[in-house]
């Protein structure tokens, strides 16, 4: 047996010995070799690992999930200060605001491991980009924003879970609600983006331009439709970056 299998051997032995328990654990030790070993595989970034194993949402009767998009493992690119990891298997659990990565051993074990989200500058999942919210005191706990539309004007829209007990009788006791916030990031501020209202207040030199691009376009511009509104912002900045025609 080679210095390299007994190197892989023993982390593997250690993971195996990880008691388990509910969402999260820390275990230093452990995880001080897997970042060795992941060095290897994603590039120079013993960062990115959080020292936390993941074991997915608690069980009970409960509705619904704690992720952004949905249980599913989703393709995942992670840009840190000094690294770029692409070809990940990502999942955002956003009642933890917790970054998950899926990793398959060479003897086909399947772990989840939290990822250091203090570390990533952006990340890609699926066909989203994310970014950590910006304008906000705290780094580590803030959520990741997803980017709906870029340019003079970023459209940002976060989303939070909870855990709670039902309101209403049913099949479960407890269910996960969501909470989505939108913003507008202009000129290093960060503005809520409560309605159509926000974006003529902010650019004022523009509303006309801007009331009748909703009128022609049929666009409903109700909190949830976040699609609609990212056209207008879509259009918005096509105007503040003087490409209109």
């Amino acid at each position: 047996m080679n210095l390299k299998i007994s190197f892989l051997f023993l982390i593997f032995s250690l993971l195996a010995l990880t008691p388990v328990v509910s969402q999260e654990q820390g275990d230093q030790s452990a995880t001080e070799l897997l970042s060795l070993y992941f060095d290897n595989i994603f590039g120079n970034d013993d960062r990115l690992i959080s020292g936390r194993f993941y074991y997915g949402p608690v069980r009970g009767s409960i509705k619904g999930h704690p992720y952004y998009f949905d249980e599913s493992w989703k393709n995942g690119i992670i840009e840190t200060a000094n690294a770029s990891f692409d070809g990940l298997q990502v999942k955002y659990d956003i009642c933890l605001n917790r970054m998950i990565l899926k990793y398959t051993s060479t003897d086909n074990a399947v772990y989840q491991i939290g990822l250091n989200r203090g570390n990533i500058i952006s990340m890609k999942v699926a066909n989203s980009e994310f970014i950590q919210l910006p304008a906000t005191n705290d780094s580590i706990d803030a959520p990741f924003a997803e980017v709906i539309s870029n340019g003079p004007v970023q459209y940002l829209v976060t989303k939070e879970k909870s855990l709670q007990i039902t309101d209403r009788s049913g099949l479960y006791d407890y269910e996960y609600k969501e909470y989505v916030k939108q913003y507008l990031f202009h000129n290093g501020m960060l503005i809520p983006f409560r309605n159509k209202e926000t974006l003529y207040k902010t650019f004022p030199e523009i509303k006309s331009l801007l009331k009748r691009f909703v009128r022609q376009s049929n666009l409903y511009l109700i909190r949830r439709r976040i699609d609609e509104r990212g056209k207008l912002i879509d259009y918005c900045n096509t105007l503040l970056s003087g490409n209109n025609e």
